[in-house]
């Protein structure tokens, strides 16, 4: 079986296959459909934070002089790289297998190599994970594991910044092994887990996304004490054995990471103080309960059909939840039967009662500060939530082979579940008549669930149940992420080659994009200095010269897009927030600043009739894709 994973990987990298949303570029600058190298699904536009974020950050670093520096002032201030999981030429890059390709092959197949890591790393981690826990049916074990891939949330957040496979897969490597220090194994055995608990705590930790990273730390509490609850009498269980390991493992990972700390600090403190999202705090209570349990109308979801409580499908993409009617079958066990309840089981389903609390409603502001809560926003806390969720039903599944309900109490406790679910939409649909866009789409949804139900509370297998349920999600989310072979939708336009060439000739020319910060990134791929774009750092050497008395820090001090425009006034710059991860920058193309900087190139998607008046000259024009470049006299 490992032979056949292992050449799968190797074909896959070979053949430059990726699952990059970078067809959008062919749409972006009109050029000829379909997008060169599209092999399977439709490129998804609300992924931006990939095609247009992290791909030409990646294309940026692999395109500088040394290549992968730790300081690009393209992405952002400071050192930016080591914030964003891109691949840099820094030690803790050896703790990166998933950046490891960028660095041995050409970019595309390095690309591919960065996204076969995900794919296989995720599923193989899960898996192995909920063998630790103590799943013995390798059916539950493989069932549970696509589960967790083909989720919408895993899906649609895929290709984040975040790197949220890297991080569900590096988490549950260090949370199985922390299990394992546990048991009485041979020295050979506990070096390879503690050597693994190091390099992917390591990982996890550069993943540097504290909204993902605190709840997943909760859980991973939660699943050691319960865990060690449910273990503790058993032979080969030592519980000092343990503790060390786990203390001496934490310890290297700090020590490994004391030069990069000490590196990336003046970084981290500039975003601690900018307006987002260094001071954005959460207080609890930020869902409705619809948006908590969304996930039971996720199936066949498409960008056409999201309910109105979200802005895109994204942000819609949820786990199935069905963590409610595990407990409810739990409960009735242990009334009817008397049958002990695994303290596993008790450990993850107070953990998701108490973050399902935390998302619906306030928490004083010391238990927020306490458990770090304050810095994870609720609709990231549903990671945590989603993955406890499956570990439960897994675990549930396994140590509850029989069926729990009589005929007629299985009847009526799919009624009361069905009941509640029509509540649940009956009520969210009150907000607006068109609160559900496609009611055939909500329709299907609410058979599944019913269909669901029934073998999950009436089946004589409850297993049945998961078979369906993993059958649904893959039919709903296969296509969410597109296969790409190589990134020919960006390199190859006309576009890009001829903002390429222009770079090329001028490597030291810096670039100003304007009316259009899709076409920022674009340049930003090419390797080019670009004072607008996508900035996860603000860029204050820039920002000091623009504007000496800081006032418009409140709108420029974040994370953001950078989108310019001409400014009517030819002597004054002025920025307006537009969102709170974009404003709009508005520049006199004759400030002297700009010249001082050394800020040759204009690109404008539409003709710049006043170039010559401003001392410009149009040195490229695609009418076509909506490319003018004008060079500095």
């Amino acid at each position: 079986m490992w032979l056949a994973v292992a050449t799968l990987f190797c074909a896959s990298v070979l053949l430059k296959l990726n699952g990059s949303s970078v067809g959008i570029w062919t749409e972006l600058l009109q050029e000829p459909k379909p997008p060169p190298g599209l092999l399977l699904f439709i490129p998804k536009g609300v992924r931006a934070d990939e095609w247009h974020g992290w791909t030409p950050a990646a294309l940026s670093q692999s395109r500088q002089t040394p290549r992968f520096p730790v300081e690009n002032l393209t992405l952002g201030g400071g050192r930016a790289p080591l914030l964003m999981s891109v691949p840099v030429a820094y030690y803790t890059t050896l703790f990166r297998p998933q950046l490891w390709g960028f660095f041995v092959f050409e970019f595309e197949r390095g690309f591919s190599f960065y996204w076969c890591v995900k794919v296989f790393g995720l599923l193989i981690a899960s898996g192995w994970f909920l063998r630790e826990i103590g799943i013995r049916d390798r059916t539950i074990v493989l069932l549970g594991a696509l589960w967790i891939f083909f989720s919408g949330y895993v899906q649609w957040w895929f290709s984040s910044p975040a790197m949220l496979p890297e991080m569900i897969t590096t988490w549950a490597v260090c949370t199985g092994c922390a299990i394992r220090f546990f048991k009485q194994t041979g020295p050979w055995k506990t070096m390879a887990a503690f050597g693994a608990f190091v390099f992917c705590g390591i990982n996890f930790v550069l993943c540097m996304y504290p909204p993902y990273q605190i709840p997943l730390l909760l859980l991973m509490v939660a699943i050691l004490a319960g865990t060690y609850c449910t273990r503790r009498f058993e032979d080969g269980f030592e519980r000092r054995r343990g503790l060390i390991l786990i203390g001496a493992a934490v310890t290297v990972v700090i020590v490994l990471l004391i030069p990069f700390w000490i590196d990336i600090r003046s970084t981290l403190d500039l975003v601690a103080h900018t307006d987002y999202p260094g001071s954005r705090r959460s207080l609890g209570g930020g869902l409705s309960s619809f948006q908590l349990f969304s996930g039971l109308v996720g199936f066949f979801q498409t960008e056409d059909t999201v309910p109105g409580a979200f802005d895109n499908i994204a942000e819609a993409s949820n786990f199935y939840p069905l963590w409610p009617a595990v407990i409810c079958s739990v409960l009735f066990a242990r009334w009817r039967k008397n049958a002990p309840v695994s303290p596993l089981i008790i450990a993850l389903a107070l953990f998701l009662i108490s973050l399902s609390l935390y998302c619906l409603v306030p928490f004083p502001s010391w238990l927020l500060r306490l458990t770090l809560l304050e810095v994870a926003p609720e609709r990231r806390v549903i990671l945590a939530i989603g993955l406890a969720n499956v570990f439960l039903c897994c675990v549930f599944l396994d140590a509850y082979r029989t069926r729990i309900f009589p005929k007629w109490s299985s009847i009526l406790v799919t009624l009361v579940f069905l009941f509640a679910l029509a509540a649940l939409l009956w009520t969210a649909g009150l907000r607006s008549p068109r609160f559900f866009p496609d009611w055939r789409q909500l329709s299907a949804a609410v058979v599944i669930d019913l269909l669901i139900l029934i073998l999950f509370f009436c089946g004589v297998k409850p297993r049945w149940f998961l078979v369906a349920l993993v059958v649904f999600l893959t039919l709903s989310n296969v296509g969410v992420n597109p296969v790409m072979r190589g990134l020919a939708p960006l390199l190859k336009s006309e576009a890009f080659q001829a903002v390429e060439e222009a770079q090329r000739k001028d490597p030291s020319g810096k670039w100003i994009v304007f009316h259009d910060f899709n076409l920022a990134q674009m340049v930003i791929a090419t390797g080019a200095t670009v004072l607008n774009g996508n900035k996860i750092v603000p860029d204050f050497s820039f920002w000091h010269q623009l504007d000496p008395g800081g006032i418009g820090a409140p709108v420029y001090n974040r994370y953001a897009n950078v989108e310019c425009e001409l400014a009517e006034d030819s002597s004054a710059p002025s920025a307006r927030l537009f969102h709170h991860d974009s404003y709009i920058l508005f520049l006199p193309p004759e400030l002297p600043v700009l010249r001082e900087i050394g800020c040759r190139y204009f690109l404008f998607s539409t003709v710049w009739p006043r170039a010559e008046q401003h001392g410009f000259t149009q040195v490229y024009a695609n009418e076509r894709s909506g490319i003018f470049i004008y060079e500095r006299l």
